[in-house]
């Protein structure tokens, strides 16, 4: 009431352009909020709104009549239609036109205007002393083809649009990825490009222009303004904040793309309708809608038109392989039924259980990294003489590396080969006693994996023809090589081990730790034995469901993602 009433003898704040109220509307206004300030329920107030699109700067654009004039003053100064207009709005004024700039004057003033540098003092001498008539549409042409033209108005539309090469704020972190926004604007002036292209490419140039790199750099237009690292990184969307960020960012693209495009203030139609404009909120919410889905983030690109083009068949050759593949595995499972769910849930809910008890810094023999997966390692151990072995027994590593943990490193595909020690200059015969090289093995978590030698072993060599994966390479990792005769004894401890290649890195890998004795085991070991039996059951389903047809065709699309990936 303070806003309606006199105050310290002070006319009342409002109506601010209409008459106080009298004291019985104020005495009325009074009773009513004191009895709780009841509305009838089939009054409802109507926000205005502005309706009209008949204004000039919603209509089409349209070629106006050049003005006319008949005396011969005007036909002496009027060189183009641009200065009829001009002439026009003078003599309106009541006012001449201006004396004729010299040539060193012109020459400066288009200097700076499109290029923002004075022009070179030579510049100046071979203009000004050109007999050339044409010289200053050469020069203005001359001017536009330079550089310069497009780092100087690049400002003014990158003004326009809020690009920064930091993303303001408290933090205001670098952008390290910016600049090449900026650089899109000043190839498009230099370039001269399409209006309507130069639009649509900072707007949807992915889906309008796919397999282009302008389509890509335009959407810098989108990310120019500034972003709120805090709301957006450091606190979680699901709280108030993040919630407030994401809505002032999607705010920030709305009013970027009207003010840019449109010279429309929509932000005001952020909380009520607009007051001049005929904009209301469900125009702005409505365009909001249009961003909701948009973040920001890095976009990879070609400069190379070509490249782009084989990258794009790449991509679409992996998601119809991941597409193809996942078919197969659906019908895998189909085909696996209730049998194929209950394995899967009591290998999930058993791994859990084998959680490692004792675990040493000597974790086991770790091969080079790779980049595919198909690369082949081997690593290899002798028992310095022909030895009775009855099994050979693979141990499992344990590394919270990538979140990896139990089996870490084991390979995927492989063999299991032994031999003798061959006679001087004679190759090896290598008799293999485990193949798993045809389909891929399942991850044996702590799970030692046995092969039966049941013979005389000097030499015994394990090659993984497909690598265990980790975050984005492949790897080879055992944690320990037992060879066991008949009564349990081990008679690999100590070996000598070689191998195709070797991270040494003491004490964690190394070669000599794959017969040291120690790798890793589960905390419950009955739970480990039922792990063992359920996987193994899981296993021989796999394989009866994994028909030939299926693996190559399997094995055929992992190459193709595979090779899309590289």
């Amino acid at each position: 009431l303070t806003v309606i009433t006199s105050q310290n003898g002070k006319a009342p704040e409002m109506p601010g352009s209409g008459p106080p109220l009298t004291p019985a509307e104020v005495q009325m206004l009074q009773q009513w909020i004191q009895q709780g300030a009841p509305w009838p329920a089939d009054r409802q107030l109507q926000e205005p709104v502005v309706s009209d699109f008949s204004w000039w700067s919603f209509q089409p654009l349209a070629e106006p009549a050049v003005p006319q004039f008949a005396d011969a003053a005007a036909a002496a100064w009027i060189r183009t239609p641009v200065d009829a207009f001009v002439l026009q709005s003078l003599r309106q004024a009541g006012l001449d036109p201006s004396p004729a700039a010299s040539r060193r004057t012109l020459i400066r003033r288009l200097s700076f205007d499109l290029l923002g540098l004075p022009p070179q003092p030579a510049e100046i001498e071979a203009f000004v002393n050109d007999p050339d008539p044409q010289a200053w549409e050469k020069l203005v042409d001359r001017y536009l083809a330079t550089p310069q033209y497009g780092e100087h108005w690049a400002r003014h539309w990158l003004d326009v649009v809020r690009y920064a090469d930091t993303c303001g704020y408290d933090k205001d972190k670098l952008r390290p990825n910016a600049w090449p926004y900026r650089d899109y604007v000043i190839s498009a002036l230099n370039a001269d490009k399409p209006w309507d292209r130069f639009v649509q490419e900072q707007i949807a140039g992915d889906i309008l222009y796919p397999g282009t790199s302008d389509g890509i750099l335009g959407l810098g237009f989108i990310a120019a303004g500034p972003w709120d690292f805090i709301g957006h990184v450091e606190v979680p969307e699901s709280k108030i904040d993040g919630k407030v960020a994401r809505n002032i960012d999607r705010d920030d693209m709305v009013v970027g793309t009207l003010n840019a495009f449109c010279s429309l203030t929509i932000q005001c139609a952020r909380c009520h309708n607009h007051k001049f404009d005929p904009f209301t909120q469900q125009h702005y919410y409505g365009l909001q809608s249009v961003f909701a889905a948009v973040d920001r983030a890095e976009r990879p690109y070609d400069t190379d038109p070509q490249v782009e083009q084989k990258r794009t068949q790449l991509q679409n050759d992996r998601l119809q392989a991941q597409q193809q593949r996942d078919q197969i595995m659906a019908e895998i499972r189909t085909a696996g039924g209730q049998q194929l769910t209950d394995l899967e849930q009591q290998v999930a809910t058993l791994k859990p259980k084998t959680v490692v008890a004792d675990k040493k810094p000597e974790y086991g023999y770790h091969s080079n990294i790779e980049t595919q997966n198909s690369a082949e390692k081997w690593v290899q151990i002798d028992l310095g003489s022909a030895r009775p072995v009855q099994t050979v027994v693979l141990h499992p590593c344990h590394d919270e590396f990538g979140g990896i943990g139990s089996g870490f490193g084991f390979p995927v595909r492989f063999k299991v080969d032994v031999a003798l020690q061959p006679a001087q200059n004679a190759a090896i015969e290598w008799t293999t006693i485990l193949d798993q090289t045809t389909a891929d093995f399942p991850n044996p978590g702590l799970l030692s994996v046995s092969a039966t030698a049941d013979r005389s072993v000097q030499l015994i060599r394990v090659t993984a023809v497909r690598l265990a994966p980790r975050s984005a390479d492949y790897i080879f990792a055992l944690a320990e090589l037992e060879a066991l005769q008949a009564d349990g004894t081990n008679l690999a401890t100590g070996a000598v081990v070689t191998s195709l290649d070797s991270i040494e890195a003491p004490v964690r890998w190394g070669r000599n730790n794959l017969v040291d004795g120690h790798w890793p085991a589960a905390a419950d070991p009955t739970a480990e034995r039922q792990l063992a039996d359920a996987s193994k059951a899981l296993n021989t389903l796999m394989s009866s469901l994994l028909t030939t047809q299926r693996q190559q065709a399997l094995d055929r699309l992992a190459a193709t993602i595979t090779a899309a990936d590289a």
